[in-house]
């Protein structure tokens, strides 16, 4: 039988807090890149040039931030949510941890 371990749980949310910033910058980064390439044809068919390639980099990097921001959220309210959990447990099981 499986016992109840806390140490699996606090590690659990150590892990989804270490994922939060990478999850950022992976989709500002990814954001930027795409919106970067998408700008650079963009701005040969408009005759833009670099000005526009910069532009559309930045919007879509801005972008990218702000869904990778929202998918942080998740995981931070999944950690917090675990620790809670665990919280409780200690508060109830009546043995001082």
């Amino acid at each position: 039988m499986i016992q109840y371990d806390r140490a699996v749980i606090q590690e659990f949310a150590e892990r989804l807090y270490n994922k939060v910033n990478s999850i950022i910058r992976f989709y500002t980064i990814v954001g930027a890149l795409l919106g970067g390439v998408g700008g650079y044809f963009l701005g040969k068919s408009l005759g833009g040039g670099m000005v526009t390639t910069a532009i559309v980099a930045v919007v879509a990097g801005l972008i990218g931030f702000a869904i990778g921001r929202e998918k942080a959220f998740l995981l931070k309210l999944q950690a917090q949510t675990a620790m809670c959990q665990m919280k409780i447990e200690q508060n109830t099981s009546g043995k001082i941890v």
